[in-house]
């Protein structure tokens, strides 16, 4: 059990349980407004609340938990979070719904930055970027099963049966990881003050907006992929298949981004993201090409989260090497950039779809792509100009 590669299994476990949490309010929408009589259109504001609410809560409580022992700090904080996703399946009327989907979001982040920080202790220097891209494959997994699981098991139970099932598989988790990972971990003694020095270095605030804007770019088209692969002339018969191969290279974009941080890193994401921008600008032109449009598509998931690792392996060298007492403040930064990037992406791509068609979302988001490219480029100059800064 303390191979590190049953230690980073269970740590994707983890993520996949904490990613399927966020996502699976998207498959039962309708069903949650049938049952507590509300709009879908107020239901919908539990994604929102969830997103805002773990953007704001995740640096606050990994900075005040930062003094505490992370081993025991993740078991309690998922603890927490168990008792929350177990209360949606209880809750009696909107507003318990509501207050138990607070409850996760306020712990989520830092339960994933949290694991994220464990990567240097369990693993080898040389597999640490692997570990860390690994961790993300859970999301990513979720990201795109997580509503269709949601919805299936909806149809032959009951919605709050996922939550049930995510709470159980929680707590599985929950005892694997009490009983692999490693105890004795470095307590922090810094006051938050001085955790809070690590975000005034520019490769620090210059880097969040970096996977901010390169999810925001991705989730302009993502949000409707659904209705740009129907636009393409294919039958909804076949969207599950479609959907499960662009799941699997979502999966190898997470992948293929350990291998970029481990050859090149964030020298090598300007490349990725001149092409990116290619693929973006594409999509408006292939739109009634079938097939040349599907591929398009596919090009979209392998790139999609390829800044992960490089980012986050980023962050997390500088606060060893510069800022130790910050190291998990710093572990929570891509998480809550990406998340805020996500809101982005998607409330742009309605704007766009709702005042230009559907046709326009990839021009959009070759905006955002450019903007990541302008900030990698700048960051990385940062870097080699003056790397102590």
């Amino acid at each position: 059990m303390h191979n590190y590669k049953f230690q980073t299994a269970i740590l994707v476990l983890l993520s996949f349980v904490l990613g399927n949490n966020e996502f699976l309010v998207m498959g039962v929408l309708s069903n949650i407004s049938k049952t507590y009589h509300v709009s879908i259109a107020n239901v919908g504001l539990l994604i929102t609340a969830y997103g805002l609410i773990y953007a704001i809560c995740t640096p606050i409580i990994t900075s005040l938990l930062g003094n505490f022992n992370r081993y025991y700090t993740l078991m309690i904080l998922t603890v927490i979070f168990i008792l929350g996703n177990t209360l949606s399946g209880f809750a009696t009327n909107y507003i318990v719904l509501i207050i138990s989907r607070v409850i996760a979001a306020s712990v989520a982040g830092a339960i994933i930055s949290l694991s994220m920080t464990f990567s240097s202790v369990i693993a080898p220097r040389s597999k640490q970027d692997s570990v860390v891209s690994w961790i993300f494959s859970g999301f990513s997994i979720a990201s795109v099963f997580g509503v269709p699981f949601s919805t299936a098991i909806s149809r032959i139970f009951d919605w709050r049966m996922t939550f049930f099932i995510i709470s159980f598989v929680s707590v599985i988790t929950l005892i694997l990881l009490m009983l692999s990972l490693p105890k004795d971990m470095e307590r922090n003694t810094s006051p938050l003050k001085s955790q809070l020095e690590l975000i005034k270095d520019s490769r620090i605030y210059v880097g969040f907006f970096l996977p901010f804007f390169a999810i925001a770019a991705i989730y302009v088209v993502y949000t409707y992929l659904q209705p740009l692969y129907g636009k393409l002339g294919f039958s909804s018969g076949s969207l599950s298949l479609f959907l499960a191969v662009f799941g699997l290279a979502s999966l190898a974009s997470n992948q293929l981004s350990g291998r970029i941080s481990e050859h090149g890193g964030l020298n090598f994401m300007p490349k990725v993201y001149s092409v990116e921008i290619f693929i973006l600008l594409a999509l408006p032109f292939l739109i009634h090409a079938k097939y040349a449009g599907l591929i398009n598509l596919i090009v979209i998931g392998l790139v999609m989260y390829l800044i992960n690792a490089p980012i986050q392996i980023h962050f997390l060298n500088i606060a060893e090497e510069s800022f130790p007492q910050a190291v998990a403040l710093a572990s929570s930064l891509n998480p809550i950039a990406s998340n805020l990037g996500i809101s982005l992406g998607s409330e742009a791509g309605s704007m766009i779809v709702g005042n230009f068609g559907l046709n326009f979302v990839g021009f959009g988001g070759a905006i955002f792509a450019l903007g990541a490219l302008l900030i990698n480029l700048k960051l990385n100059n940062i870097i080699t100009s003056n790397p102590s800064k």
